[in-house]
């Protein structure tokens, strides 16, 4: 999850409290702290990160602002990660929508070359471990949609390190990490419910017959349904996903700049 800055390479110029919230946010959107869950504490994030607490503290007021955490006070205290509620996701969309175009557009090259590298490259522990997460997500009807999207994100992760190519399983994850507010906007449902885990049954199963072809097929079908299903979310909005929002070429979502700190510290 969150590791000390001075191994990320960061440009020098980005404020420290900007690298916290990017890398805060990232944990949140790859459903390594989920709704209601809280996140370490200010002391704890300071010992990981390696940074001091105003950093901190910039990074979480960021998040806070942008509705991503909730900071309560008091001896049962500190900064909880928040639902989206859909009408906030088609929110933080709007204005992105070319870039998600794109980045559908994007992952329809990457993940199936991942699916096919895969196949041929996978171990029996990697092949152990995504059995239990399909056992997991069919098995637990109990399950909310944020922790099915967790097993979803560690099921795609796993594929991508089997690749054995650091470029790829970097794309794999920096595209998990740009598909989340996609995917905000996807309500609790049944049907897609069973359509991702039969896309992963049909992936597992190529992996375990080492079937390259019959990989990139089964993740090819995978990522489209998922296109589908934001596409039509988005469509009961009134949002086009196909029409776009902006001109060729639109640049890729970025953090905003975090103000200073005022003199003051911030509670909590």
């Amino acid at each position: 999850m969150v590791q000390h800055l001075i191994h990320k390479g960061a440009p020098a110029r980005t404020r420290l409290g900007e690298q916290v919230a990017e890398l805060l946010l990232a944990a949140i959107r790859l459903h390594e702290f989920l709704p209601g869950e809280r996140l370490p504490s200010e002391r704890e994030l300071c010992a990981r990160l390696g940074v001091n607490r105003t950093a901190v503290r910039e990074g979480l007021r960021w998040l806070e602002q942008q509705k991503f955490i909730e900071v309560r006070r008091g001896k049962y205290g500190g900064a909880f990660v928040l639902h989206a509620p859909v009408d906030l996701a088609v929110e933080r969309l709007r204005g992105k929508i070319s870039d998600l175009r794109q980045l559908f557009e994007y992952r329809e090259v990457i993940e199936p070359v991942a699916a096919a590298l895969a196949a041929e490259r996978i171990e029996a522990p990697e092949l152990d471990r995504l059995q239990a997460l399909h056992q997991r997500e069919r098995g637990e009807l109990g399950l909310t949609r944020a922790q099915m999207r967790a097993i979803d994100v560690e099921i795609h992760e796993i594929i991508a390190a089997a690749s054995r190519n650091q470029y790829i399983f970097q794309a794999v994850h920096d595209i998990r990490l740009r598909l989340a507010p996609g995917l905000d906007v996807i309500g609790r449902s049944l049907t897609r419910r069973r359509e991702s885990q039969v896309g992963h049954a049909e992936l597992l199963a190529a992996l375990e017959r080492h079937d390259g072809k019959a990989a990139a097929v089964a993740m090819e079908r995978h990522v489209a349904a998922t296109r589908r299903a934001i596409t039509a979310a988005l469509a009961e909005r009134g949002i086009d996903l196909d029409a776009g929002d902006g001109p060729p070429g639109a640049t890729p979502e970025r953090l905003p700049t975090i103000a200073p700190s005022p003199s003051r510290s911030h509670a909590g």
